[in-house]
């Protein structure tokens, strides 16, 4: 008996007028879902709270709506969050777009306060998400904790920031209010190649929210606050720059000013952040440090800080200045003048300093990226105290400002 393999089977296919209603039915589908994308994600719902937290990114057109709507619902409190502003970051007075629009809502005669929560620039993907976070971090240090707030956005990217605020705050987030996109038409934005490029991505960004992303809230709070530290310490050396290359405050001579390229620095270590002990001890009578010139200012000692580096105990003392505390009775800082291993290769031959204020109770931080080089490194012409022995460090501290060439 033969074994068959294959049998004949009939099957329908569809008639030309079959396929024409199938194509005619697909496209109408395909249309509704088009003109109906839009209206999804640019989710709105009615305003219900005294806090409204703005997306700072939105543009001008966005943040005077915004004005408009705190004014007609009577809010309470205005908070702008915002990412970092990534270009002309050495042109641009703002480092990020809380602190950029807030100005702008001031220019528009906005005259109430308004409360700024930038994210840091070490936080490079899923900053929607890292914005919630951030925001839930500040709110002790706003003075604001609210029970809920409502959410101010823009179009087609609110129902992902919907998405992305609910994972932090869940119920705390009760209205969400969005702002006209000017950029393109709403209803109909595949009509523009700048709509479907924006309600595209949203759309992928939001599929991508549901579908997979998980995020972990621990690791995201501890890379904002490690970013917070580095943009502070970043601003202050921007800022240190700027000084140097200002003819009317420089120390570098003045020939040297227009040839000055910025100082170098070791990379930022948090490795090189301590918490000392700190013990009081102003037993010893005043004296005068020596300098690098015939000047020799008063100081006492005012305390020593120990602190361990890779199992090594290390000492510091910190001084005080009188001559300082002569001119200003208030005057609560101490000076901390040091020598390692580094010096004379990577860094000053003739040591780095550090400043601190006098702790209120007997522990310090001490943070050796913010290590400076005396004026004398820049000039010859400057006076500048050499570290006392005591203060010589038998390890290399890499971190804070390097040797100037």
């Amino acid at each position: 008996m033969a074994i068959k393999l294959f049998a004949r089977k009939t099957i329908v296919v569809p008639t030309f007028w079959g396929w024409l209603l199938a194509v005619v039915f697909i496209a109408a589908l395909s249309l509704l879902l088009f003109s109906n994308i839009y209206s999804f994600l640019a989710y709105e719902k009615p305003a219900s709270s005294k806090v409204l937290v703005i997306e700072g990114w939105i543009p001008d057109t966005g943040l005077k709506e915004a004005i408009a709507h705190y004014r007609l619902y009577d809010y309470e409190y205005m908070v702008i969050t915002g990412v970092p502003i990534t270009q002309w970051t050495f042109a641009s007075p703002y480092s990020n777009m809380a602190d950029a629009s807030a100005r702008s809502m001031k220019e528009m005669h906005f005259s109430d306060s308004i409360y700024t929560v930038p994210i840091p620039t070490a936080v490079m993907r899923d900053r929607t998400y890292a914005t919630a976070i951030a925001l839930d971090l500040q709110w002790d240090t706003l003075g604001i904790v609210p029970e809920n707030f409502d959410l101010f956005t823009m179009g087609a990217h609110s129902r992902r920031s919907k998405e992305m605020f609910k994972k932090v705050f869940g119920s705390r987030l009760k209205g969400v209010i969005i702002a006209t996109d000017p950029s393109f038409d709403g209803p109909n934005w595949y009509k523009s190649s700048r709509g479907f490029r924006i309600v595209f991505s949203e759309l992928v960004s939001y599929f991508y929210t549901k579908l997979f992303f998980r995020p972990d809230a621990k690791q995201m709070l501890a890379l904002i606050k490690e970013g917070y530290y580095k943009d502070k310490l970043q601003g202050e050396r921007f800022e240190k720059d700027r000084y140097f290359m200002d003819l009317d405050t420089s120390p570098l001579a003045d020939s040297s000013v227009n040839s000055f390229m910025g100082i170098d620095y070791f990379p930022v270590d948090k490795s090189f952040v301590f918490n000392a002990s700190f013990e009081i001890d102003t037993s010893s009578p005043s004296f005068r440090m020596a300098t690098t010139t015939d000047r020799m200012p008063e100081y006492r000692k005012y305390g020593t800080l120990q602190f361990s580096k890779a199992d090594t105990l290390l000492t510091l003392t910190a001084y005080q200045n009188l001559d300082m505390l002569k001119k200003n009775s208030t005057y609560k800082g101490l000076f901390i003048p040091f020598k390692d291993k580094t010096n004379g290769k990577l860094t000053y031959g003739g040591g780095r300093y550090l400043d601190v204020d006098i702790p209120e109770n007997q522990t310090l931080t001490i943070d050796f990226n913010r290590a400076y080089n005396p004026y004398c490194a820049y000039d010859s012409k400057w006076s500048c105290p050499i570290p006392p022995y005591e203060n010589h460090l038998q390890v290399s501290i890499l971190a804070g400002e390097k040797k100037f060439h």
